[in-house]
């Protein structure tokens, strides 16, 4: 068993209780975070970031974020006990870093069968108000994972899903090249992974958990 805690992107939750429940039946501790841009949460990035890495005392086996969660988790990973970093379609690359190129991948969506439906992140989205949502993403543009990734001194991956329309391929590339990583590209997979797709998300987890006891590189997704 496993201590994992999963960092989701900005505003939304609901999305990734599914990836959350996947891995509970494998026997692993899982801690879903509530997002950046939520009222009880605040909308500033890095004092997210600092504030729960102060609350978690134990050891973490396995930090995950998701999207602007991967910001998140990387700011963290430098004041919290931490094993090992798994980023999941990173953000934001340099050419979405205005409100209005942000914001326009965004709205842009996913055209993905298992993407989000609008009703379940609508019900997110209404906890953040436009006011959060904007105020969040401003602050996620604040902050260049190519400047930060450098600071953590623990192995990390990086997936990016085949689809994604939000987070390209050669930022993730270069982060993970860049930065010391591994980079592994998930076949038939949304910026939202591992949205619907929970088999190969707990496969992927105890593989990269087992890798870390074992001190061995996990082997490519199936």
């Amino acid at each position: 068993m496993a201590r994992v805690i999963m960092i989701p992107g900005l505003a939304v939750r609901r999305y990734l209780e599914p990836s959350v429940e996947a891995l509970c039946k494998d026997g692993h501790q899982v801690e879903l975070l509530q997002p950046l841009g939520w009222r009880s949460t605040g909308t500033d990035l890095r004092r997210y970031a600092r504030r729960f890495a102060r609350q978690s005392r134990d050891p973490v086996d396995l930090l995950v974020g998701c999207s602007i969660g991967t910001q998140a988790a990387v700011l963290a990973a430098g004041e919290m006990d931490v094993r090992q970093l798994l980023l999941i379609s990173p953000t934001l690359d340099p050419a979405r870093r205005s409100l209005r190129t942000a914001l326009a991948a965004w709205l842009g969506g996913e055209g993905h069968r298992h993407s989000p439906r609008l009703g379940v992140q609508s019900q997110d989205w209404l906890r953040a108000g436009l006011f959060g949502i904007e105020r969040g993403l401003r602050s996620a543009i604040d902050v260049r994972l190519e400047d930060e990734l450098p600071n953590v001194s623990v192995p990390f991956t990086i997936v990016h899903g085949d689809t994604d329309r939000i987070s390209p391929l050669p930022f993730a590339a270069d982060l993970a090249v860049g930065c010391g990583g591994r980079l592994m590209i998930m076949p038939d997979a949304p910026h939202s992974w591992p949205v619907g797709d929970g088999d190969r998300y707990r496969s992927l987890v105890d593989r990269l958990i087992s890798s870390h006891r074992d001190d061995a590189p996990p082997i490519a997704p199936g």
